[in-house]
């Protein structure tokens, strides 16, 4: 008989990790939920809260003139499910007023513009006064609010070209003299676009944020904020007045410069630092906008390595896809009208739940590894990204975020195990095999829990081991004195096998016997 062995022996510590207790509020915010189904969403068990989205322009219908009560509606509703929700006001569309005030350009130089007049000269002092004093008048309204407390976070949007872009698509002629002048407007403040004022409008706008906010409402921090603009305010994301976050998850960083942002993340965030939310860049169908990403294994599968992704980089508050939480709840994706509750090769159904679940277990863990449900590691390697979506190959190669991802577990180094080019892995329909690693025949992984994890656990613990069944031979697990074996069963699918780990070893050594084995995660819970 084949066989592989996982062997629980030793005594080596991973290094100490920031302690404090689970971050309030974690879990998963589901956004962009259809009228319809907010009863049903919100009442799932996996969904923690939401969001609440507003449109400048419906904010200040004339200059000076606000209107908050879409904000309060929403905020009332969610305040009496006993849930948070982050709060946003977008700059789609932008009051018509300043088309008569401000300068702009005959073109979108923005697919997020909304307004059929063109792009307003944003860093224009009137355009800047305006959108500063909605911050202002957004954070007066709020300390008179009874719902203040049910605001998870302000996310920090800048609004100059729509909402989060600010500079122009392609290379427009952007020169003065294409700027419509409105009657009656100074020439004078009609200035030309260049790196100066557009730093000198985001700094403005941040100090407004952080000035209003600041003691009262966590303020959310877009991660791809150039240093020089958020440099002053470092100390900040330590005392609990900003976070950070983004809306660009996926299963791996979409090309090298976007390391930068998860960086952010993994570097401030999962040490405990701070905090961080983060919505997918599209579905797990690649929808967004209009538009269809590239995907290069399937929709379970994204899903499940996205949210993956998200706790490797210690975030928060994750949210999810309305139409990609229907899919959990009854197998209906409604972009496309498929429903996807039935198949050959299992349910997506089933597989979006229990992704969905295995986030919700987790988010918000990363720092505590005293009081974390549980530990495991998802093995992985890629060395460029698999999806195009445009970019160059050269351009989508990695230097940090191209091996496993891991959550209070790490493999040590100098294991023989092959995880590059080791991709879509047993059925489609199954969310695991997108990357997996094989353990060559003879060879062996060696894995270390957080120590404090480890130290932490009190009986009753189990390992679980996540493997691709093949059918060649079988492998077998000493946990301490409690020896276990599986055999394989030849299923061609990813099975899970548990067993009992006696004490407290933080130290587990995986090897494999006479034939390779496929692995995709090792998992200790409590």
């Amino acid at each position: 008989m084949k066989r592989s062995y996982i062997v629980l022996v030793g005594c080596v510590l991973l290094a100490g990790m920031v302690f404090a207790e689970r971050v309030q509020n974690a879990g998963l915010y589901a956004i962009w939920v259809n009228s319809r189904d907010t009863d049903r969403v919100y009442s799932l068990p996996y969904i923690t809260g939401g969001q609440t989205v507003v449109q400048w322009r419906d904010v200040e219908p004339s200059q000076g003139k606000y209107d908050f009560s879409d904000i309060d509606r929403s905020m009332e509703w969610f305040n009496k499910r006993g849930q948070k929700a982050t709060l946003q006001i977008n700059g789609n569309k932008k009051p018509l007023w300043l088309f008569d005030k401000v300068p702009y350009h005959p073109e979108k130089l923005s697919h997020q513009i909304g307004d059929d007049k063109g792009s307003l000269m944003f860093w224009h002092p009137v355009h800047r006064d305006a959108y500063l004093n909605v911050i202002k008048a957004l954070a007066a309204h709020l300390d008179k609010s009874d719902y203040q407390d049910s605001v998870l976070g302000i996310r920090l949007n800048f609004n100059p070209f729509g909402t989060e872009h600010h500079t122009a698509k392609g290379n427009p002629d952007m020169s003065v003299g294409k700027w419509i002048v409105p009657k009656g407007v100074d020439h004078k403040t009609v200035t030309r676009y260049d790196k100066k004022v557009v730093e000198e409008y985001l700094r403005s706008v941040v100090d407004t944020y952080v000035s209003n906010f600041k003691g009262k409402i966590r303020v959310f921090v877009r991660n791809g904020v150039k240093e020089e603009v958020i440099g002053p305010y470092r100390s900040m994301f330590e005392d609990g007045t900003l976070s950070w976050f983004h809306t660009s998850s996926e299963a791996e960083p979409r090309a090298s410069f976007a390391e930068e942002k998860y960086r952010r993340f993994f570097d401030d965030c999962r040490s405990g630092m701070t905090t961080a939310y983060a919505e997918p860049w599209a579905s797990a169908w690649g929808h967004h906008g209009g538009k269809t990403d590239d995907r290069w294994c399937t929709p379970p599968q994204w899903m499940y390595w996205r949210l993956l992704n998200d706790l490797h980089c210690g975030v928060s508050f994750i949210a999810v896809y309305a139409n990609n939480v229907q899919v959990a709840m009854d197998g209906t994706y409604r972009s496309t009208g498929v429903n996807y509750s039935d198949g050959k090769d299992g349910t997506y159904q089933e597989e979006f739940t229990q992704a969905l679940e295995f986030a919700a277990t987790y988010a918000g863990y990363h720092a505590s590894p005293e009081d974390s449900p549980g530990a495991w590691i998802a093995f992985r390697e890629n060395d460029t990204v698999l999806a195009a979506n445009g970019v160059s190959a050269e351009r989508r190669k990695l230097k940090f975020f191209n091996t496993d991802y891991t959550f209070l577990m790490e493999r040590l180094p100098g294991d023989r195990s092959v995880g590059q080019g080791i991709t879509n892995i047993g059925p489609d329909g199954q969310r695991f095999g997108a990357w997996a690693r094989k353990l060559p025949a003879g060879k062996e992984i060696k894995l270390a829990l957080n120590r404090n994890f480890a130290a932490s656990l009190k009986g009753g613990a189990k390992i679980r081991v996540t493997f691709y069944d093949d059918g060649n031979g079988a492998f077998q697990l000493d946990a301490g004195t409690k020896e276990s074996a599986v055999k394989m069963g030849g299923s061609k699918r990813w099975q899970t096998a548990e067993f009992p780990m006696v004490g407290k070893s933080p130290k587990i050594t995986l090897s494999a016997g006479k034939s390779p084995l496929l692995l995709h995660m090792v998992e200790v819970v409590r």
